[in-house]
């Protein structure tokens, strides 16, 4: 399970239901629904800006208007209020969390397959770039700017979100026996530098590259056989069979297999 520092002292949402309203509290809790309405994709979780304010007309409240939205997921009577410990706490943190897999379990990055594969044309490893002067290090996995990405399996973000090709970023997670990098990704993401994550943990969404027309994640693999950074000039890059380089690191892998075994095991929804 990841470790999540969210916490709050006493109760929040409608005061005239007994919540205590702390300022400090208030915060958490927007910025965990915030959160949640990103993993979910429900723009109604959202409760606008994170200000630690509570109308005091709880029928003009975003915050409160969030609570009692996510809790009509599992409640038949939301009551617009957050209990230290509670139901609703409890199933904001499993949300946060995402009930993820157990270790060493695999899945493939996506709730679903993509509708293009990622064998063949550009989409596939090795493919030709900048007219046959590089080749592709990663297959690309196409999906509409926004959809969420899971973790393959349990690891550590041991980097970014970083900047990584036309507006976009990318985050790499050590899952043990290989290094990925999940790139051309939106910021904010779900979990930074340092965090640990759990097999199809929700960890980023598909971003929107500033010149191409196709939103994708790009998905490079290494067998951690080298350390350093990832990228690397010609004379230091792995190379394709005919001296094509990559500009990557030594330890670079066709995902292609490996993805072809995570296909029949999608990300949990």
């Amino acid at each position: 399970m990841p470790h999540l520092d969210y916490e709050i002292s006493s109760s929040v949402g409608r005061a005239s239901k007994g919540a205590v309203n702390k300022t400090a509290d208030i915060e958490t809790v927007q910025s965990m629904l915030r959160q949640i309405a990103m993993i979910l994709s429900e723009p109604a979780y959202d409760p606008g800006p994170i200000d630690g304010i509570i109308a005091t007309d709880e029928s003009t409240s975003d915050t409160i208007k969030a609570i009692e939205a996510f809790q009509a997921r599992f409640l038949t009577a939301p009551d617009g209020v957050i209990n230290v410990g509670k139901r609703t706490w409890q199933e904001m943190m499993a949300v946060l969390e995402g009930e993820p897999g157990e270790e060493g379990e695999f899945f493939f990055p996506f709730t679903r397959l993509p509708d293009l594969n990622w064998t063949e044309g550009f989409r596939k490893f090795g493919a030709s770039r900048d007219d046959g002067a590089r080749a592709h290090a990663a297959c690309d996995l196409y999906f509409p700017e926004g959809t969420t990405i899971h973790a393959i399996t349990s690891g550590s973000v041991v980097r970014g979100p970083y900047p990584f090709y036309q507006g976009t970023f990318a985050l790499e997670i050590d899952h043990g026996t290989f290094l990925a990098r999940y790139g051309e990704i939106k910021e904010p993401t779900f979990v930074h530098d340092g965090d640990h994550v759990s097999a199809g943990q929700p960890i980023a969404r598909v971003g929107n590259l500033t010149n191409i027309v196709a939103c994708m994640l790009h998905l490079e693999l290494y067998d951690k056989s080298e350390h350093g950074p990832l990228n690397r000039p010609a004379e230091q890059s792995a190379k394709t069979a005919n001296g094509t380089p990559y500009y990557r690191r030594k330890d670079l892998i066709d995902p292609t297999a490996k993805l072809n075994e995570w296909k029949n095991n999608l990300a949990p929804s």
